[in-house]
């Protein structure tokens, strides 16, 4: 039986592009998981976002006329409990959308209105009371509201959202994260959290993991903290879910690099101090 030491293991998740971290519990984790989780945050890099006036996409109206329009002008259109829906390419070359709700009805609006507090006593597995959502840059725009529906919920239940973005497979060869950011601006973080009920602010900026080649996954934390106070409690972990983030993690943070394009960023092993 061949047994791997922990920096072949370590280096056989990135090579193999599994999910390689749970960021919030990384961050929230005490201190006796320190050696395990924080080696993890050491491998990380804050990423710059191209800024929204540069990039441009075609959007349509309900009675299919288009406009093109700098990603930032359409910004300031989006509101809580909207989405950008991706449509078929139409005869330019920037990428086609149109603004539609989440959900179209009266408890969507609510839900989306900052106001509503679910109340209920939550159960998380891991510590930070965060709950984890997986998007990539394949996903139909089913499945892409499916997730910010969700979203929407665990943030109205006081958790913190923690946003994975991936480049698909098959894409990763021919495009870096600029590129798909570029032709898929509704994975973009701010315009996701645009999307997010009133209130929501970004907990954690934009960090590019290692555990895809070519720096293909991001990875952000969304919350609305006024909503946990609201909350009965949680059940589950063994940690204190209204703990503090961890010193340690915290320090790591404030050291990490930070990156404009993902070729930038070495993809290597963690350190194991």
């Amino acid at each position: 039986m061949l047994l791997l030491t922990q920096n072949q293991r370590t280096k056989s998740i990135l090579l193999s592009g599994r999910r390689y971290l749970h960021l919030v519990h990384c961050i929230y984790a005490p201190s006796g998981d320190g050696n395990v989780v924080h080696r993890k945050l050491k491998s990380l890099a804050w990423y710059k976002l191209r800024d929204a006036s540069e990039d441009r996409l075609q959007l349509v109206d309900n009675n299919g006329s288009g406009q093109i329009l700098s990603l930032i002008e359409v910004q300031k259109r989006l509101e809580p409990g909207q989405f950008l829906e991706r449509l078929d390419k139409g005869p330019n070359s920037e990428p086609t959308y149109r603004i539609s709700h989440i959900t179209p009805t009266a408890e969507g609006a609510r839900n989306a209105s900052g106001e509503v507090s679910n109340g209920r006593s939550i159960k998380f597995t891991r510590a930070g009371r965060g709950k984890e959502m997986h998007l990539n840059s394949r996903l139909h725009v089913g499945g892409y509201r499916d997730i910010l529906k969700t979203s929407m919920k665990h943030i109205n239940d006081g958790c913190r959202v923690e946003m994975h973005v991936n480049i698909a497979k098959v894409e990763r060869k021919d495009k870096d994260l600029n590129t798909v950011m570029a032709e898929n601006p509704h994975l973009r973080p701010d315009v996701i959290l645009r999307s997010m009920p009133k209130g929501t602010e970004m907990a954690y900026e934009p960090l590019l993991l290692p555990a895809s080649f070519g720096g293909g996954q991001l990875v952000w934390v969304m919350n609305d903290d006024r909503k946990w106070s609201q909350q009965r409690g949680s059940t589950g972990w063994r940690g204190d879910s209204r703990a503090p983030p961890n010193p340690a993690a915290k320090a790591i943070l404030k050291r990490l690099p930070v990156i404009r394009s993902a070729s930038e960023h070495f993809i290597g092993v963690p350190d194991t101090e």
